[in-house]
């Protein structure tokens, strides 16, 4: 039984390090690869092969509310919102009635199980804004278009201003419905003034309960912990994983992925990420033996010793909630000077995990969806009309593991579809864009995919100037239709360690890219003006994890 077990580990291994040897061939050999050197074909049957550990693909099959591995639930209505608590769809104030509900609510659901708050058609009126602060609750339309809540105030009237300098927070965070925990509150509910935006929109780590005492692999579903920690581990647990960020920046040239990364200016513009005390990725654990820990989905990084890597409690979140079927309001209002925004935001998923929104229209926001540390989360059937404002939608402040498939932007917004700081194996896919951009606020997001969109490229990135490189490592873009221009989608030197596979409608752009430093970083192009073999290469991926 041992002289087989070490074989077939023998097996795996030689054929890892022939998959990566002939990924490295092409990428030496080739520079930047073009379409001739290689085929988005050869590309998926090297990452068949060995999914976890492609040199230049992530795995992103893991994306989505339970790691996509169930459709999203339908729980059973358990309330109604006229009938139980007196809403009226007639222009009177329903906030009172949304909250009761949710309370209400949150006592009938069960661990792991939700509890379906159901709206009729009609157009219910909302002064204040929706907080589903609680596990467990979802808002369930008649359709869009069919049940509408009508938000009549933003954020900065409701809760009250809070300003970053000049800047207000709610340009880029914040919700009129607020999925998170209501530790941001005061008792008022009136929001509580930060210290700084990312310390109470991050996942909030607790003292260590376990430690990794053994070095693992980008890839690896195992990990050794200490003795003592093992026991106050279990089966079913989601945890913090955190890795500490040394002054070496170690931590973060690992993440960034090519070698020439290491040329970026990290003192005059990484301090947003290398001021960073640690890096947190939540895990769900699926086994303990002895201090053997296997995890759900494999490590996105390495571990080594020096990085300090231990389990720690998720801290407060919200897990099961969602809203569904029903169109988001805001009163149509002009976009004002940058960074200016009210809050005319829609769906705010904060410290949310394995939570949803699901056929949801928003109109005349500021910013439509934003993800803060959220995990596992699944936002489909969104659409998002009406003039000019800031974010479409917005994955920022370690955000990891999402989907946002079946979407269409029909507004203008800013920046378009954004990722940032840190953020990893999040999936864009089955899009249309009227307007937008490719987005990045730059602090490094790593380790994500987009993939079937179609875009007129119109829009701008941002971030500020402090706040790191553009991107990480293994940031893909496969089968992307693309009208207007060619900046940040099909732009090699914006990435690193990457695959720009199946660009149509533009030429390959040439150009040094913004917060990134200037070189050929590993990036293959293949399948130029193609359809790739697999048009969705999230699917491919998740049907390829099921067949395994």
């Amino acid at each position: 039984m041992r002289s087989t077990a070490l074989q077939i580990h023998s097996r795996r291994v030689l054929r890892a390090v022939l998959v990566l040897a002939t990924l490295a061939l092409v990428i030496v050999a080739a520079g930047t690869a073009s379409a001739a050197d290689t085929s988005g074909a050869d590309l998926w049957k090297q990452y068949a092969a060995d999914p976890d550990r492609h040199l230049l693909i992530p795995n992103c099959s893991y994306a989505g509310y339970q790691c996509g591995d169930v459709a999203l639930p339908e729980p059973a209505v358990v309330l109604d919102l006229v009938k139980d608590f007196g809403a009226k769809a007639d222009g009177s104030d329903s906030t009172a009635a949304f909250a009761a509900a949710i309370a209400k609510a949150a006592t009938l659901a069960k661990p792991g199980t939700s509890a379906v708050i159901v709206l009729s058609k009609g157009t219910f009126t909302v002064g204040g804004m929706i907080r589903l602060d609680q596990s467990g609750v979802v808002l369930r339309g008649a359709g869009r278009g069919e049940t509408i809540i009508s938000f009549q105030k933003p954020l900065a009237d409701v809760v009250g201003t809070s300003q970053a300098g000049s800047s207000s927070r709610w340009s880029w965070c914040g919700g009129l419905v607020w999925v998170g925990p209501s530790d941001v509150f005061e008792s008022d509910g009136r929001f509580k003034t930060p210290a700084d935006t990312q310390g109470w929109e991050e996942w909030q780590e607790l003292p260590a309960v376990a430690n990794v005492t053994a070095p693992a692999k980008r890839g690896d579903h195992t990990i050794t912990v200490d003795a003592a920690g093992a026991k106050a581990l279990k089966a079913g647990d989601t945890l913090l994983l955190c890795w500490a960020n040394p002054s070496d920046r170690s931590l973060l040239l690992h993440m960034a992925g090519h070698e020439l990364m290491a040329s970026y200016d990290w003192v005059k513009s990484g301090q947003g990420l290398t001021s960073a005390k640690a890096w947190r990725w939540p895990v769900e654990i699926a086994a303990v033996k002895g201090t053997t820990v296997t995890l759900r989905q494999p490590l996105r990084i390495d571990i080594r010793p020096e990085w300090q890597v231990r389990f720690a409690p998720l801290g407060s979140h919200v897990r099961e909630s969602g809203i569904e079927r029903l169109t988001l309001r805001m009163v149509q209002h002009d976009a004002g000077k940058h960074l200016t925004d009210k809050g005319w935001n829609g769906v705010y998923l904060n410290r949310a995990l394995h939570c949803w929104v699901r056929d949801v229209a928003i109109e005349h926001s500021d910013n439509a969806v934003i993800h803060a540390s959220a995990k596992n989360t699944t936002v489909t059937g969104l659409s998002i009309t009406g003039g000019k404002h800031h974010h479409a939608t917005a994955l920022r402040v370690s955000s990891h593991d999402n989907l946002i498939t079946d979407f269409s932007i029909e507004s203008t917004p800013k920046h378009g579809i954004n990722t940032e700081y840190l953020s990893t194996g999040n999936v864009w896919s089955k899009g249309v864009m009227a307007h937008g951009a490719f987005d990045s606020h730059r602090a490094m997001s790593f380790e994500s995919l987009r993939t079937d969109i179609t875009i007129v490229n119109d829009g701008t990135p941002g971030g500020g100037g402090q706040a790191g490189p553009f991107l990480g490592a293994r940031m893909t873009h496969w089968n992307i239709r693309v009208s207007g221009k060619a900046d940040f989608i099909y732009q090699p030197e914006c990435h690193s360690l990457a695959a720009l596979v199946g660009i149509q409608g533009v030429a390959r752009l040439d150009k040094e890219g913004w917060a990134m430093p200037k070189g050929d970083k590993g990036v293959v192009v293949a399948d130029d003006g193609k359809v790739p073999a697999q048009p969705d290469l999230h699917a491919a991926q998740v049907a390829l994890r099921r067949k395994k």
